[in-house]
């Protein structure tokens, strides 16, 4: 969980909410997690969110969490069921899942944690290989990838 300031959605004063980006194991699905208590006016929120991440929220998980790497270790033939996973997961155009398999094998993309081991486990699920390591880069400098809807996070 990432610590991030904000206003109560009730009184408008300054708060103190807790935000994170889990893998929901038994669907396969991210979800995102959101809470706060207001100490000016009691208000209490507790959300929990398999659509979208706000963009607002995913920076402040990766700059606190780091970025990390789906590393994606078939080729030729395997590489292209690969991608078909990976765009179904993540609702790519076919442009863009196709720009995705010629970085194959080697590091696809750059997301949070959570969605990179969702991706790796869809994947290992087909019996395809893959990792996942942390980022060793800075912030900023990260090509990261988002497609569709939002990034990474429209996946199933």
């Amino acid at each position: 969980m990432v610590l991030i300031y904000g206003l109560c959605g009730n009184c408008d004063q300054d708060i103190q909410m807790l935000v994170g980006h889990s893998l929901f194991a038994l669907c396969k699905k991210l979800v995102w997690h959101l809470s706060y208590s207001c100490s000016h006016c009691g208000e209490a929120i507790e959300l929990n969110d398999t659509h979208t991440i706000p963009d607002e929220i995913r920076e402040e998980i990766l700059a606190k969490e780091g970025t990390w790497n789906l590393i994606v270790l078939e080729k030729e033939q395997r590489a292209t069921v690969v991608t078909k996973i990976m765009r179904e997961a993540m609702s790519l155009l076919l442009a863009e899942a196709m720009k995705l398999k010629k970085k194959m094998p080697g590091s696809v993309l750059i997301g949070t944690k959570s969605e990179t081991y969702r991706l790796k486990q869809l994947l290992a699920a087909e019996g395809l290989k893959a990792s996942v390591s942390r980022s060793v880069t800075k912030i900023g400098v990260v090509d990261q990838i988002g497609f569709g809807v939002g990034p990474l996070n429209h996946m199933g």
